[in-house]
């Protein structure tokens, strides 16, 4: 009986956006992007709700990063494809390059007619990696990012209150023992000492407990299959790990994985890598902490 009062040609539209959402997600799959941002989506967020931003800039795909994508209708649906490997987004600041991001972490799910981010896609096990000061951690093996911290067995850690660096560590550790294939992190809401440690750093610091984000990046992709988009605005240090860099200016795209990677050969920058890393995790489920 409610379906017969339904609007007829408002279920057909969100039928055929569905759709298209799910030829998006299948393109994706067979052709190794772990996301798709079409044309014309609009990706800023009103406020004081979910809704669209009225006005702003719809996004437009770089000439040389756009696929086109066969819809079941015989139309072609265009946008930029993120391959898979480690992506950086940069710009300056509020140049937009968050609010893309946001955009593909909200892609793990599909959106209705008039969201904007109708045809923004996302692989569905991405997780959002973020420092959280504070978060308890129990029982993990943490030597993939630390080689010693006082008084804790790093490959049995657990802690009440974990510390900016631990915690983000301990996000992506989760991730991936979960079966995540895609990584987002946000230098903004990041720990500095666990994302980065420059030449420099090193040089004057020799016992530095702490493995960067920077030296296991490509080590997850490369072994494990586990793709991080990244957006970056004050560290060049991924600049030279990274497969793919495009960067925000005035609320468009630009794909400049060229123009960095001279900048970084210009730089002579090279990286000695820590061997490679046990990902496995083999975690006991304690009753401590927990109620009935």
């Amino acid at each position: 009986e409610g379906v017969a009062f339904l609007d007829k040609t408002e279920l057909q539209e969100r039928l055929n956006v569905y759709k298209k959402q799910v030829a998006l997600r299948k393109f994706c799959r067979e052709n190794d992007y772990v996301a798709f941002v079409a044309d014309g989506s609009v990706l800023p967020r009103r406020g004081d709700s979910e809704g669209p931003i009225e006005g702003a800039i719809p996004f437009v795909s770089p000439e040389r990063l756009r696929v086109a994508v066969s819809m079941e209708d015989g139309t072609l649906l265009s946008g930029m494809g993120i391959p898979k490997g480690v992506t950086v987004i940069t710009g300056a600041g509020f140049s937009g390059k968050t609010t893309l991001l946001e955009a593909i972490e909200a892609g793990i799910y599909n959106h209705v007619p008039g969201d904007g981010r109708e045809f923004v896609v996302a692989e569905e096990s991405l997780m959002t990696t973020n420092a959280e000061d504070g978060r308890y951690v129990a029982n993990e093996d943490i030597s993939m990012f630390f080689s010693d911290i006082p008084f804790q067995n790093i490959r049995n850690f657990t802690t009440k209150h974990a510390s900016g660096s631990i915690s983000q560590a301990a996000n992506i550790i989760e991730a991936i023992a979960g079966g995540s294939r895609l990584l987002t992190i946000d230098e903004d809401k990041s720990a500095t000492n666990f994302m980065i440690r420059d030449r420099m750093m090193k040089e004057l610091i020799e016992k530095e407990p702490i493995t960067p984000f920077t030296d296991r990046v490509n080590e997850l992709h490369k072994a494990h299959g586990v793709s991080t988009i990244l957006v970056i605005g004050g560290s060049g240090e991924y600049l030279s790990v990274a497969d793919k860099i495009y960067m925000m200016e005035d609320y468009l795209i630009h794909d400049v994985t060229e123009k960095s990677k001279n900048i970084c050969s210009s730089y002579n920058v090279s990286t000695v890598l820590p061997s490679s890393a046990n990902w496995q995790q083999c975690r006991a489920l304690y009753s401590d902490g927990f109620s009935s």
